[in-house]
C-alpha cells in the first residue's frame, strides 16, 4: 500500500509538473561547501543502473512504462529518474514524495517581522500629525525657480523609476504649467521625499516648509477640480502624489482618503483608454496614444499603493475589489523613450508590474497578501510550492540581461552585480529579493534554537525557510551596497530595514555559517542606510540612530562588528567604499524630524 501511494504521488507529480519547485541544487551545494548539515541524499550521483522510462498520456490517465525486473528496485528508481521528467535544461530540487499536498500544512512561525509590526504601525496611525510650520514669506519668481528646479529633479530621478509620465512628451508641458494642480502636487511631494536631485533650499525657507507650501496650493487646486471637471489622469495622478505626500508627514487618514478617491478615478477611466491600448506597441507615437500608455503606468501605480493601504490603514483581507484581471497588459517602451536610461527604467518598471500582477489564479493573491500581512496561521505545502514557483516562473520571464544570476535564486557575486550597466534592473533584484524574504521569513524556524544539522532542502520545513531566508539576506545585502552606489535616491529605505532585521535574527544563529554571512550583510546594510541618511545632513547621526533604533533584533551596539572572515559565495571585505563623489549640493531632506515626533 505504501508503495501504490508512492506511485500515487508520482503520478500527481507528473501532472503538476509547471507547479514544481524549480530551485537549482547550487543551493543544496553550496550549503554543503558551507558545511550546514545538508542532508546528503540531496546530492544526485550517476546512477550505475541501465534505467528507461517512457511517459505516455492516454484517456485513461499517465502509463509509465520502465526496465524495472522487480519491486525491490522501485525506490531506486523513482529517486534517480525524476530529475530527467523536465524537458527544461535546467535541473532543480528532488520533489519530497512523502507529502501529501492535500492536508500537509506548515506553521506560520512570523506573522510578521518585529520591524514590520513597527512599521505599520506608522501607518495606521489613525490620529492627526501636528501642522507644520507655515513657511517664510517667498517673492514669486523665487518660488517659481525653485518649483522648476524640483520638477525637473523629478523628471531626472523619481519620475525615470517609476515613469508614468513619459519625460520626452509630459517634462516641457509642466515646465509650460508650473502654476497647475498636478505641478504643485509633484513638487510637493518630490522636495519631501530624500532625493538628492532636489538643490538645497535658502535659508530662511527650508525643503520641508516649501514641499508644504506646494502641497497646500495643490489641495485648494483640487477641491475645485472634484467639483468643477470631468476625472482626468491629471487629476488621478494628483491625488496620487498628494496621498504620497501625506504619508511622509504621517497624515494617515488624509494619505487614505486620496488614495481610495486616486483608485476609483482611474478605475473609472479605463473605458476610455482601453482600446487605445489594444495592440499598442508603443511605435505610434500620437498624443493619444502617450496619453492611455500614461494611464496605464498610473492605474498599475495607484493599485499597488491603495492594495498596500487597503490591507495595512484599513485591516480588510478581502482584495478582490482590487486584483482583478485588469484585461490592460503591460507597459510597453514607447518610440519617445528609446533613450538608453528611459528604456531600461520603463523595461524594468514592467517587470515589477509583473512580478506584482503573475497571479496563478485569485486565490493564490489572496493567500499571498494574507500572508504578507500576518493574516495567515498556517500555509499548506501545494500553496508555498505556488509561490516559490510563481517566483521562479518570473525569474524564467526576465530578459537575459536582468539577471544577476544563473539561477531564479542562488548566491550573488557582487562583482557581477556591479557589471550589470543597467540600474533599473538592479533594483528590480531588489524588489525580486524582497517577495523571497517576505515569503520565507514568515516560515522559518527561530535562529538560535537550531544548528540546521541535517536540514535538507527538500524537506519543507523551519529549517529549509531559514537556509533561504540567509541566501536571501546574502544577496540583497549586496543588492543594497551596488544600488546605492549606482541610484541612492532608489535604494528602499522601508526594505532595508526589514532586511536589516531579518539579519539581525540570523546574527544569533546557532549555525557559525549563517551567523558569520548573517554578521557580514548586516554591516553592509547598516553602512547603507547609514550613509543613505548621514550624506551632506546635520542631522545625520540623529537619523540613523533613530532609524537603528527602530529594529528590534539590534541590540545596542551591534551592527558594527566584523565579519569573522571570508565566507563561501558571500565576500563582504569586498565591499568598495562608498564615500564616492556625489554632487555637493545633494542633501535629503527633513523627513526624519517629522518621524521623530
Amino acid at each position: 500500500k505504501k508503495l501504490e501511494q508512492q506511485l500515487a504521488d508520482l503520478e500527481d507529480q507528473l501532472k503538476n509538473l509547471h507547479i514544481e519547485m524549480k530551485l537549482e541544487p547550487s543551493v543544496c551545494s553550496d550549503l554543503d561547501d558551507e558545511s550546514v548539515g545538508t542532508d546528503e541524499s540531496l546530492v544526485t550521483t550517476d546512477t550505475q543502473h541501465d534505467w528507461q522510462l517512457t511517459v505516455t498520456y492516454g484517456p485513461e490517465g499517465t502509463s509509465l512504462q520502465t526496465s524495472i525486473k522487480n519491486l525491490t528496485d522501485i525506490h531506486s528508481f523513482m529517486a534517480e529518474t525524476y530529475r530527467y521528467f523536465h524537458t527544461s535544461s535546467t535541473p532543480f530540487r528532488t520533489p519530497n514524495y512523502h507529502a501529501d499536498r492535500s492536508s500537509q500544512t506548515l506553521a506560520i512561525t512570523n506573522p510578521m517581522l518585529q520591524i514590520e509590526y513597527v512599521l505599520h504601525g506608522f501607518i495606521q496611525n489613525k490620529k492627526k500629525s501636528a501642522t507644520l510650520a507655515v513657511p517664510p514669506a517667498c517673492d514669486d519668481f523665487t518660488r517659481i525657480q525653485i518649483k522648476r528646479q524640483v520638477i525637473q529633479s523629478y523628471f531626472d530621478c523619481l519620475g525615470v523609476l517609476s515613469p508614468v509620465f513619459p519625460r520626452p512628451y509630459y517634462l516641457p508641458y509642466f515646465e509650460n504649467n508650473l502654476d497647475a494642480m498636478l505641478t504643485n502636487a509633484m513638487a510637493s511631494f518630490t522636495a519631501y521625499t530624500q532625493c538628492r536631485h532636489v538643490l538645497p533650499i535658502s535659508y530662511p525657507m527650508t525643503r520641508e516648509a516649501i514641499a508644504e507650501s506646494f502641497r497646500n496650493e495643490a489641495k485648494e487646486q483640487l477641491e475645485d477640480v472634484l467639483f468643477e471637471q470631468e476625472p482626468s489622469i491629471f487629476t488621478a495622478a494628483t491625488l496620487l502624489f498628494l496621498s504620497q505626500s501625506a504619508l511622509i508627514v504621517l497624515d494617515n487618514t488624509e494619505a487614505r482618503l486620496y488614495m481610495n478617491l486616486a483608485w476609483r478615478m482611474v478605475v473609472g477611466l479605463k473605458s476610455k483608454y482601453e482600446d487605445k491600448l489594444i495592440g499598442n506597441t508603443g511605435q505610434f507615437q500620437t498624443a493619444e496614444n502617450i496619453e492611455a500608455e500614461s494611464w496605464r503606468r498610473l492605474f498599475y501605480s495607484i493599485r499597488y499603493l491603495e492594495l498596500s493601504l487597503y490591507a495595512i490603514y484599513d485591516g480588510l483581507d478581502d482584495f478582490t475589489s482590487i486584483l482583478f484581471d485588469t484585461g490592460i497588459g503591460y507597459p510597453v517602451v514607447l518610440q519617445i523613450e528609446q533613450e538608453d536610461k528611459l528604456r531600461h527604467a520603463v523595461e524594468a518598471f514592467r517587470e515589477i508590474v509583473r512580478m506584482h500582477d503573475c497571479q496563478l489564479s485569485q486565490k493564490d493573491d489572496q493567500i499571498k497578501y494574507k500572508l504578507f500581512t500576518g493574516r495567515l496561521e498556517e500555509l499548506t505545502l501545494h500553496d508555498l510550492q505556488r509561490l516559490e514557483i510563481q517566483l521562479c516562473d518570473f525569474w524564467k520571464g526576465l530578459p537575459q540581461s536582468f539577471r544577476l544570476s544563473d539561477s531564479p535564486f542562488d548566491y550573488l557575486q557582487i562583482e557581477r552585480i556591479h557589471q550589470c550597466s543597467n540600474p533599473y534592473a538592479i533594483y528590480l533584484n531588489q524588489m525580486y529579493y524582497v517577495q523571497w524574504l517576505s515569503l520565507e521569513t514568515r516560515l522559518m524556524q527561530s535562529p538560535s534554537f537550531t544548528d540546521l544539522d541535517g536540514a535538507s532542502m527538500d524537506r519543507y520545513d523551519g529549517e529549509r525557510a531559514l537556509l533561504l531566508v540567509s541566501i536571501c539576506t546574502d544577496a540583497i545585502s549586496k543588492i543594497f551596497h551596488v544600488l546605492y552606489c549606482k541610484l541612492p535616491c532608489n535604494v528602499e529605505l522601508h526594505w532595508m530595514l526589514v532586511a536589516a532585521d531579518a539579519m539581525g535574527m540570523l546574527k544569533r544563529s546557532a549555525n557559525p555559517q549563517i551567523r558569520a554571512r548573517a554578521t557580514a550583510s548586516l554591516k553592509a546594510t547598516l553602512g547603507v542606510i547609514k550613509h543613505r541618511t548621514q550624506k551632506h545632513s546635520p542631522e545625520g547621526h540623529d537619523n540613523y540612530r533613530l532609524l537603528k533604533s527602530m529594529l528590534p533584533s539590534i541590540a545596542p551596539g551591534e551592527g558594527s562588528s566584523t565579519s569573522s572572515g571570508s565566507l563561501t559565495g558571500s565576500e563582504p571585505e569586498s565591499y568598495p567604499d562608498m564615500s564616492y563623489q556625489m554632487d555637493d549640493n545633494e542633501k535629503p531632506t527633513d523627513y526624519f524630524d517629522v518621524v521623530d515626533k
